[in-house]
């Protein structure tokens, strides 16, 4: 690899991303499934309510959760990135917050709100913030899945999303299913095994940057071209990818590139307010494209970025401190920052390379 926009790495709420506006072109991102994972690292944040009050937090609700194993030999779990007590096959407790008892915030982790509307309800707050930052043209591929209730029914979850997200302003323009083709086993006997998952495609404006050519299939039909392949289905078969790290179950890399491809050209600017363990920054790398990565576990103290880097150097060949004395050219990602007020304690990654900048205090920097 002769150039590489290595991805830039920050520690953020996906609400308060630290860019300035229209400055993506492509977001991909799969955000927690509501009551399915529990992440590493601190999680909780308060959503809602005034900001001036000063909060009386009522009793904290937990929920008992048995994640179900992953295919990969010796672990893992298909629909959790859980903690140290899931990743052993062991039941663990997750919490599901605290609400105020005065203005109605809730203090918890996103993706195990009590309620599905909650969930939702977090889930545009972080929609809308990505499209300030997403150009008029842009594009927003966004992984949903749903969950099961205690009376055995569906949530509803990618269609409460659906039915928000269309009111909100946002234009649904494909309902992709990813079929799974190497499944979880599952000991269900009254229903068949659970084999998809969906990716939303949302745009903000009626005209987008799209890029069919970039990503044709094989056809058999009638309908293929002189290249001997048609149009891209909205139905993708996709093996999923085991990856053997502390955040669990990233999605295949395979999805990541046609998004990608499909949505951006060489140069553009592409988002992951949910970068965990890299995926979207290291196929953005190897298509050509900077990349910006967030997540409140990139702690700097061997967090999700740990992992990310890893892969990044793995598919540069070389550390990534020395890429320059190997003659390696590498760039940052020089993208417009917006100004904003870091919360408490939090730190932000200005390049993979780079020491971990701590950003608590009064300033009000630009990044």
């Amino acid at each position: 690899m002769q150039h590489a926009h290595i991805p830039m790495l920050i520690c953020a709420d996906a609400r308060r991303i630290p860019l300035a506006d229209a400055s993506v072109q492509c977001v991909v991102t799969s955000p927690p499934y509501w009551q399915l994972r529990q992440y590493d690292g601190e999680q909780h944040g308060v959503w809602g309510g005034s900001s001036h009050c000063k909060h009386q937090w009522g009793e904290e609700k937990k929920i008992r959760q048995s994640p179900q194993r992953d295919h990969a030999r010796g672990g893992g779990f298909a629909k959790t990135r859980g903690n140290e007590a899931a990743r052993k096959g062991m039941a663990f407790e997750a919490s599901q917050g605290r609400s105020c008892t005065a203005c109605g915030a809730w203090n918890g982790s996103y993706g195990l709100e009590p309620t599905p509307d909650l969930y939702v309800a977090h889930s545009m707050e972080i929609l809308r913030e990505i499209r300030r930052v997403l150009k008029p043209d842009g594009v927003v591929f966004w992984n949903v899945d749903d969950t099961r209730n205690k009376k055995k029914g569906f949530a509803l979850v990618p269609e409460r999303l659906f039915l928000a997200a269309e009111a909100d302003g946002w234009i649904l323009r494909s309902k992709i299913l990813w079929v799974k083709s190497n499944p979880m086993p599952e000991s269900v006997k009254d229903r068949p095994t659970d084999a998809s998952e969906l990716i939303y495609v949302f745009a903000k404006s009626k005209r987008y940057y799209w890029d069919a050519a970039a990503y044709r299939e094989d056809a058999t039909s009638k309908d293929a071209g002189a290249d001997g392949k048609r149009n891209m289905r909205n139905v993708w078969t996709i093996a999923t990818q085991p990856f053997r790290g502390a955040h669990f179950a990233p999605f295949p890399e395979e999805i990541a590139r046609r998004c990608i491809s499909l949505a951006s050209k060489p140069g553009d600017v592409i988002l992951d307010p949910f970068g965990g363990s890299g995926t979207t920054g290291k196929v953005a790398m190897e298509l050509d494209r900077r990349s910006v990565l967030l997540d409140i576990n990139y702690s700097g103290e061997g967090g999700y970025e740990a992992l990310a880097r890893q892969r990044f150097q793995t598919l540069l060949g070389c550390d990534l401190a020395t890429t320059e004395k190997t003659g390696l050219v590498t760039s940052p990602c020089p993208i417009p920052t917006a100004t904003f007020q870091p919360r408490e304690h939090q730190l932000v990654l200005l390049h993979p390379a780079s020491p971990v900048i701590n950003m608590a205090g009064d300033a009000d920097p630009i990044l």
